[in-house]
């Protein structure tokens, strides 16, 4: 991924979150906020619509009381017919009801069935189905004895004559005297529909909201759809959670399902017998201010993450375009190009990073002629080093056996050794630095043999060569160095027999291993992950050890390897203390003629 669009990633992650957090605490609050405040609203409302009612509900009930206590209406009605009177009475209710916009309708009735009502029906169809409804009206009302009640009733209407359902105020009406009371009448006192409908109109909207008027068994005293009145809304999930609600907390709203949707219920209850004014409203019109909210809020953050996204990547494109410039004349360098340099404008950091480049190429285009002409000799004085570092420690243990020996009596043992120690230094002496396998087993062979004689019975060696491949081709000293290091520091402090086992075999067609195994005090783990560690820098070894010689055998052959071959060795070291060593490195193989044994490449 280019820097420029990691930038502008960045830029997104930081964003986003802090507009996610951000966005969703605010608008968890506030819709938490909202939400309760819609919720107060409607309970609010439904309080409202419920002492209007009780106010005129208690107008009526005033209106009727005010009839029931006066006298002079019970002498006359408890009196003999009187025509003057009755008029009087048809004007005062005709007035009652002019004056009072919640009357619909209002009537006195005699005992004998006479009646004085605000205006009379000239429709005869109308007048019995209102008379024999007054008529169950008038026989509940002389049950009460006297108590007022509310009742669902049929009444008319001034724009009408079709009878229409309404709630009306009815009660008995005594003649009262020292002695008794007895029944003299009824009266009552409809209620204009209209009035009622214009209260409900507040709370019921067309979103599916509901409201009724009900009593405490479910049946609807009344609602703006009349076909609904005296139905019955028990088994309904609004009266069903009303009635779970009522018992469980008498909250004043409570939540229920009704398909699939979920909803608000309020009731309050009416200082009319036992009735209620109970409904229900969609939750989604509650939080339609929420739902609202949030819209907005996800437009206003879109619009910042837009705004923000493109001023990000305006930054990142100012910060880039010196990077991508530089990686330009970088990737020139790489191929070669070292007259590539930039023009540098500003001095902040990336003008720094500019001005080192140009440096740089130009200081690198200077040095690479006397690197390249020194290289050569560099390489072949490090090589003719790194041989002669292990001469001078074992010609210092040959002499050391050699005065041992001699100091003792004369022994042919002196002469084998001074035998191979001279052919041994011939052979470093010789000219070159490779030799044949055959030449170098040789060599090793009389190294070991000069141990042999030094250990006594306490040293045994083995060298295997697979035959045909003694005359491929290895730098000088290479299995030596390996030999030696295992009998300094793994035979020698050995208490009891030791042996060395070298091998040497082919792998595959082209490749060429050699083993190196003893039976020394070995090595712990720590101590083989700090010859890796090390191996992996073995320049820095070598200048390092020239006091210490503790690793100068491996370091010497892994080093001359990787000038020989242009490629780090194969190497493997499998050490456990107390049981022995083995080293295990690939070669490629090489012919005396410098080719590859496989591939015919000259190196």
């Amino acid at each position: 991924m280019q820097f420029r669009n990691k930038m502008i990633l960045s830029f997104f992650i930081v964003i986003s979150l802090t507009a996610i957090i951000m966005g969703y605490s605010y608008y968890r609050i506030m819709s938490r906020e909202l939400e309760a405040s819609t919720l107060q609203g409607l309970e609010k409302m439904t309080e409202q619509t419920v002492d209007t009612l009780n106010l005129h509900f208690k107008t009526i009930s005033n209106t009727g009381y005010s009839y029931f206590s006066d006298t002079s209406l019970q002498k006359f009605l408890d009196g003999p017919p009187n025509f003057d009177n009755e008029q009087y009475y048809r004007n005062k209710l005709a007035s009652q009801k002019v004056q009072n916009p919640l009357i619909s309708f209002i009537a006195i009735t005699r005992m004998d069935g006479t009646q004085l009502s605000s205006y009379y029906y000239y429709n005869s169809s109308v007048k019995a189905k209102l008379d024999q409804e007054q008529a169950k009206l008038d026989k509940k009302a002389l049950e009460m004895d006297g108590f007022p009640f509310w009742s669902v009733s049929f009444t008319t209407i001034s724009t009408t004559v079709t009878p229409v359902q309404s709630v009306s105020y009815i009660q008995l009406l005594k003649r009262i005297t020292m002695n008794a009371q007895r029944p003299i009448g009824y009266i009552k006192i409809d209620m204009d529909p209209g009035v009622l409908d214009k209260i409900l109109l507040g709370l019921q909207t067309n979103d599916g909201s509901k409201y009724y008027i009900a009593d405490h068994t479910g049946h609807i005293i009344y609602t703006q759809n009349k076909a609904e009145i005296g139905k019955s809304i028990a088994k309904s999930p609004l009266f069903t959670a009303y009635k779970r609600a009522q018992k469980s907390n008498q909250y004043v709203n409570f939540r229920f399902e009704n398909q699939s949707k979920t909803f608000i219920g309020y009731y309050e209850r009416l200082n009319v017998g036992d009735w209620i004014v109970i409904g229900s409203v969609p939750l989604g019109q509650v939080l339609q201010k929420v739902d609202t909210f949030r819209n907005t809020l996800i437009i206003i953050a879109m619009i910042s993450f837009l705004s923000a996204m493109l001023l990000a990547s305006l930054i990142a494109a100012g910060v880039t375009r010196p990077l991508k410039e530089l990686n330009k004349k970088m990737k020139q360098v790489e191929m070669g190009d070292l007259g590539a340099t930039i023009q540098v404008k500003g001095n902040d950091e990336l003008s720094t990073i500019q001005h080192s480049f140009n440096k740089m190429t130009s200081e690198i285009s200077t040095l690479i002629s006397k690197v390249y002409e020194t290289e050569l000799l560099k390489k072949e004085a490090e090589i003719k080093a790194l041989q002669t570092q292990i001469n001078p420690h074992f010609l210092y243990n040959t002499l050391s056996t050699i005065d041992s020996i001699s100091s003792i009596d004369g022994d042919e043992r002196v002469s084998y050794i001074c035998i191979a120690l001279g052919s041994m230094l011939r052979y470093n002496l010789n000219g070159g630095s490779l030799a044949t396998v055959q030449e170098e087993v040789t060599h090793l062979d009389q190294y070991l043999s000069i141990y042999q004689i030094r250990f006594a019975k306490l040293f045994a060696y083995q060298i295997d060569v697979e035959p045909g491949i003694e005359d491929l081709i290895l730098p000088k000293f290479l299995i030596q160095p390996l030999v030696e290091n295992a009998i300094i520091h793994g035979l020698e402090q050995k208490v009891g027999f030791k042996s060395v086992h070298v091998t040497i075999g082919s792998l595959d067609e082209a490749r060429l291993k050699i083993i190196v195994e003893d039976n020394g005090v070995g090595m712990d783990s720590a101590m083989i992950e700090l010859f890796h560690r090390k191996l992996s820098n073995t320049s820095d070894i070598v200048s390092r050890q020239s006091s210490s010689r503790t690793m100068i055998g491996l370091a010497n052959v892994f080093r001359r390897i990787q000038m020989y071959y242009d490629s780090d060795p194969q190497v493997e070291i499998d050490s456990r203390p107390g049981v022995g060593t083995r080293i295990y490195f690939v070669l490629p193989k090489q012919t005396a003629g410098g080719d590859d044994a496989n591939e015919g490449t000259h190196r």
